[in-house]
């Protein structure tokens, strides 16, 4: 079946010095005349596009938005996809505009290269009676010439959208987007890969680019682990496809655990994130991987003082299917001795996939990736401690594997099966001087299988529902100082007994959900529960998490919104080991509440507010509490899940996407989470009650230019008065004065400087050099006491940190 592929658009340029607007454009409207010494680029060839056999048919009216990258020579350098139609259909179209031939835009007369964002509407024939004949783009030879300071009209009937000048449009270009949610998630933050690549701060990572968003607290040492919302690290989940992974980030201000180019979309869920998710009580980051298919053998290698990379893909049955392949290697363990010694950190990343797009709207897709980290460390390491000798080792390895299979079965609706099988691994180990080895590693295999069906039942009611099921088998090994027994006095520990202690923890934890969505123009509610059945140890419960999201359209730039829901989330699998753990720990609870609005301002400024309340019940913690186990003997619980805390707080992000060549965006959070204890309620550790992030970055003419600016609150310490000796441990216990501080403020300063290259239209890349902490603010993530907490000097943050790299691509 053919559809008409010629109904692509004429551009026009905006000529206001201030913010390019996009129009509606018929022939006899009237057009302002661009500046003389500007023409913008037009087209004058484009190839057939030809829909399979068999193919879901299209919805009228059906068009996919591009961002389209000209070179001098009219040659299209680059082509992505801006606004999605449907994934066969996009594959088809990107296919398409990769062979598109331009009329180059000119500046005095001269050639440039120009960024446009380009609607691609597709027409299709009617199946009776026989269709009219196609409109095509009209060949060079019989096209008439356009005098200089006029654009072409665009065909009858079709939009034309107004682009930046060319000198001020970005070649490679870079946007955080708050779309609009879908139905179940209050706030819904979405970022794309390609457009995420230059925010200063990430050293080229998109997926980075999460800590700076509202509703996120600064991580110590730029680990990957993030507190949500005043939610602890393990409450916010990680998924890859929909399965959860251990890691999403390497350490040391690492990448992400997949190469950009697999990295469809993130989606970051503050709170109250879908039913079709669970198993996690606070935030939710979402990566959807793919594969553009390439049109021959595509090559890209990225290089920089940490770390280097490198991307193959190929395409095969006529572009139908792809199968690509990477790999990454920092060199950390080179570098660093030469600045601290002892300290050893390197990772490693792989991935293969295969995808294959067949008739009918259905595709496949099978994708294996691993990833590996290490961190070694003798001796000391600055902050005045006297610990030479001692060794500290952390390994966090894993592997998955998932297939994904989808069918379009109607517009609007699909299915989606996929199951995933894979291994986790982390290892930590640590000897003081004179002592024999403490380690401490798990392993888990893990299982999973889901059905997603998404139903467009009538332009007023949409219906999502599917399972997800999950299963792990995890072995425990440890090697630690024998525990006392009960009643028994401690023993001394300055020469401790070692024991081995090895266990099997095994966990079945299905759900199902299920989810109404209404709509009455201006109101669109969403009413979903989830229900998991968690298995593991001794617990055998049922979970039902109901969620509520409601929408009102007041104005159509006035957004109003509200949710509040239950999410539950089982105890991790050492907690509930026979030996060492409690079988009986229940899960985790919390009940978030969101409100909030989205104003969308002039000059293309985007404005969003939510307040957030949650309550968390039933946190681990650790005790040495006494309980009575199976057999009714008594037994020391190490874990209870009674603690309770809450987490309230204001976010605010002011957004302006790429125009002009330029893009911004603020975010800050005003928040407070707190803990129970017997004398009430106190700071939780990690709480930061202020955050603030200004990011901003401008491309002209090959160059760009950013910045990012950090600004955030000092983590709360208890105050220590000093220390008193305990001769059984050979040591002196620190003595707390019962209130607490705060860090200092910290503050942090980010710079970027990228060029973009191209060599034939064939080696496209671009060189970049990045500064962290550029001012060198002397930082303090922690204070290091000395030995008998007399004295304490602040533990040092990251210093000044600088990359100078190349990704560059052969894409012929």
């Amino acid at each position: 079946m053919r559809f008409a592929s010629g109904i692509v658009l004429a551009l026009a340029i905006a000529i206001a010095p201030t913010v390019a607007r996009a129009q509606e454009i018929g022939p006899g409207t009237p057009q302002e005349a661009p500046r003389p010494a500007l023409t913008p680029p037009r087209l004058i060839e484009s190839p057939p596009v030809e829909l399979p056999e068999g193919a879901e048919p299209l919805p009228p009216e059906a068009s996919v938005e591009l961002l389209i990258t000209i070179a001098a020579d009219g040659s299209v350098g680059d082509a992505q996809i801006a606004t999605p139609l449907r994934e066969d259909v996009d594959a088809l179209v990107l296919e398409a505009a990769r062979g598109m031939r331009f009329e180059p835009a000119t500046r005095d007369g001269q050639p440039i290269p120009a960024r446009i964002r380009f609607r691609y509407r597709i027409s299709v024939p009617e199946p009776a009676p026989p269709p009219a004949p196609v409109e095509t783009p009209t060949p060079p030879a019989e096209e008439t010439p356009t005098p200089e300071g006029e654009t072409t009209p665009p065909p009858e009937g079709e939009d034309t959208e107004i682009v930046p000048p060319p000198e001020e449009t970005p070649t490679f270009g870079a946007r955080a987007t708050v779309d609009r949610p879908e139905p179940g998630a209050t706030t819904r933050i979405t970022l794309t890969g390609a457009e995420l690549s230059t925010v200063p701060g990430t050293f080229g990572e998109p997926l980075r680019v999460v800590a700076s968003l509202p509703g996120v607290s600064r991580s110590p040492f730029g680990i990957g682990f993030y507190v949500v919302r005043g939610a602890n690290f393990n409450n916010t989940g990680f998924m890859i496809d929909g399965f959860p992974v251990p890691i999403l980030y390497h350490f040391g201000f690492g990448p992400a655990v997949i190469a950009n180019d697999y990295v469809e979309r993130l989606r970051f869920y503050p709170g109250n994130y879908p039913v079709a998710y669970g198993r996690f009580s606070g935030g939710l980051i979402a990566v959807d991987t793919t594969q553009p298919v390439p049109r021959e053998i595509r090559a890209e290698l990225s290089l920089d003082a940490l770390r280097a990379a490198v991307v193959l893909a190929m395409p095969w049955d006529g572009g139908r299917g792809s199968v690509s392949l990477a790999f990454r290697r920092s060199y950390y363990e080179l570098l660093l001795p030469l600045f601290i010694d002892g300290l050893s950190l390197q990772y490693t990343d792989y991935q293969l996939r295969a995808q294959y797009r067949f008739d009918r709207g259905f595709s496949a897709s099978v994708f294996l990736f691993g990833s590996e980290d290490t961190l070694d460390q003798t001796g000391a390491i600055g902050g005045g401690a006297t610990s030479a000798g001692s060794n500290t080792a952390i390994t966090i390895n894993f592997q998955r594997i998932i297939a994904r299979f989808v069918w379009r079965i109607g517009e609007g609706s699909t299915v989606t099966l996929s199951g995933t099988v894979g291994r986790d691994g982390q290892f930590f180990g640590s000897a003081n001087v004179g002592e024999a080895r403490q380690r401490f590693e798990l392993e888990t295999f893990n299982t999973g299988l889901r059905l997603d069906i998404a139903l467009n039942v009538a332009p007023w009611l949409g219906f999502n529902t599917g399972l997800d099921l999950a299963g792990s088998t995890t072995q425990v090994d440890v090697t630690a100082p024998a525990p006392s027994g009960l009643g028994e006095y401690p023993r001394p520990v300055f020469d401790p007994q070692l024991i081995r202690l090895t266990s099997t923890a095994a966990r079945g934890t299905p759900g199902a959900y299920a989810e109404g969505v209404l709509r009455f123009d201006p109101v669109e509610v969403s009413l979903g529960v989830r229900m998991d059945v968690l298995r593991y140890g001794s617990v055998t419960t049922v979970a039902p998490d109901p969620r509520v999201v409601a929408r009102w359209r007041v104005l159509p730039e006035w957004l109003l919104k509200a949710g509040s829901g239950l999410f539950t989330q089982p105890p991790i699998a050492v907690q509930t080991i026979s030996t060492g753990g409690n079988p009986g720990l229940g899960p985790t609870r919390s009940w978030q509440n969101s409100v909030g609005t989205e104003i969308d301002l002039p000059f293309d400024i985007d404005v969003e507010v939510n307040g957030f309340y949650s309550h968390m019940f039933d946190l681990a913690r650790f005790t040495s509490a006494v309980g009575t186990g199976p057999d009714g003997q008594p037994r020391r619980e190490f874990f209870r899940a009674d603690q309770e805390g809450r987490a309230y707080g204001l976010e605010v992000l002011i957004r302006r996407p790429v125009t002009e060549g330029f893009y911004a965006w603020v975010s800050y959070t005003l928040s407070r989470s707190e803990r129970r204890r017997l004398e009430g309620w106190e700071l939780f550790n990690q709480d930061q009650e202020h955050v603030l992030n200004l990011v901003a970055s401008y491309y002209v003419d090959g160059w760009r230019f950013g910045g990012r600016f950090v600004l955030a609150s000092g983590r709360p310490i208890e105050d220590i008065r000093g220390g008193v000796y305990d001769a059984d441990a050979n040591d002196y216990d620190p003595t707390f004065t019962g209130t607490t501080s705060r860090l200092p403020i910290y503050h942090q300063l980010d710079l970027r400087v990228d060029r973009d290259f191209n060599i034939d239209n064939v080696i496209r890349g671009t060189v970049f050099l990045e500064v962290l902490n550029v001012y060198y603010a002397e930082n303090a993530e922690g204070l290091v006491y000395q030995y008998d907490y007399q004295r304490s000097v602040p533990l040092p943050g990251v210093p000044i940190l600088g990359t100078l790299g190349i990704r560059a691509a052969y894409d012929p």
